[in-house]
């Protein structure tokens, strides 16, 4: 499998017209990808986008929308789970885009690596009730639901396999954040490829073009207030510019930034996937962090909000071509 994550195209959901989608899944074919994922921190799309993605061969891994957090486990919340995941396997099943149903983002390796237990002080009774419940939603119920309405697969989380350890990328789904969060250097792409990378990516901004729209010329700087708002990663802009300076040059002005940090993400989306293709049949997906944006400003995607594509398009558009 080669392709993206794909996360809602605005903000303002109404705003997303009919060309909008007709756009951006013409780049998806155009990029030779042949599977997106629909995170389960973003919205069920609309039928324009599983009509598209049917009719242009798109296969679609899609999350149920839970992403990132605990749930209740109250008898009125969990009915209101159950009628949600009826409604959408009912609405999408007959589509044949959708190969898998995945039952949430990051919740399982969050409960078992990120501390969470220890953060909000839970008590040993607190943490068997929470994944009690837990394995009752994604493990018990989700799953029962999508045997009875469906034939379509189903896995209760991603990833199954966390990248801190060696172990792990000798089995099941991975999302490789050692290269960004890890502050890793680019090479260790290639020494840390799993069976499935579900998520992986590295940050570029927009044009220049494309931040003028939102933005005045006077804030146009990295240490600008409007500016370091639209970066919603708590490590961004410095190891954007620890890479560029590593990997090219110290950027004489902001404009050369932006070209720099194209080009910088655009090497290590092309050391990624060449990584993920060399180690077949180890690594049979390869699914980058992330397609689009829903707002204009940098982030890991390789089209930005006004649909124009990044360096790193290009690059993810060879590779897959590479090997078809």
């Amino acid at each position: 499998m080669k392709g993206a994550n794909y996360i809602p195209q605005d903000m303002f959901l109404p705003r997303v017209t009919e060309d909008r989608y007709f756009n951006l899944i013409d780049q998806v074919k155009n990029a030779n990808m042949n599977m997106l994922r629909v995170w389960g921190g973003g919205i069920y799309e609309a039928d324009t986008f599983y009509n598209l993605c049917d009719k242009n061969g798109i296969l679609v891994w899609q999350d149920f929308m839970f992403a990132g957090s605990l749930y209740p486990s109250d008898s009125a919340f969990k009915e209101n789970i159950k009628q949600e995941v009826i409604q959408n396997i009912k609405s999408l099943r007959f589509h044949p885009c959708i190969a898998l149903w995945c039952g949430n983002n990051e919740i399982e390796v969050a409960w078992n690596n990120w501390g969470w237990q220890k953060q909000f002080g839970y008590s040993l009774q607190d943490s068997t009730e929470i994944w009690d419940n837990y394995t009752s939603i994604f493990e018990e119920m989700i799953p029962n639901l999508v045997q009875e309405y469906t034939s379509t697969n189903y896995t209760p989380t991603s990833p199954l396999s966390n990248w801190g350890t060696e172990e792990n990328f000798n089995h099941s789904s991975m999302h490789y954040w050692g290269v960004w969060h890890g502050k890793e250097p680019f090479t260790n792409f290639t020494s840390n490829v799993g069976r499935f990378m579900v998520e992986y990516g590295f940050q570029s901004f927009p044009e220049l073009s494309s931040l003028k729209k939102v933005i005045s010329d006077s804030n146009l700087s990295l240490t600008s207030t409007i500016m370091q708002n639209r970066q919603k990663s708590y490590i961004g802009n410095g190891l954007i510019l620890e890479h560029i300076k590593r990997n090219f040059k110290e950027p004489d002005s902001f404009e050369e930034f932006i070209l720099l940090s194209q080009k910088t993400q655009a090497k290590a989306m092309q050391i990624a996937i060449q990584a993920h293709i060399k180690k077949q049949p180890h690594c049979m997906g390869s699914l980058f962090w992330q397609l689009n944006d829903c707002w204009p400003g940098p982030s890991w995607s390789v089209v930005d909000y006004y649909g124009k594509e990044k360096q790193a398009y290009d690059v993810v558009k060879i590779e897959y071509s590479l090997h078809p």
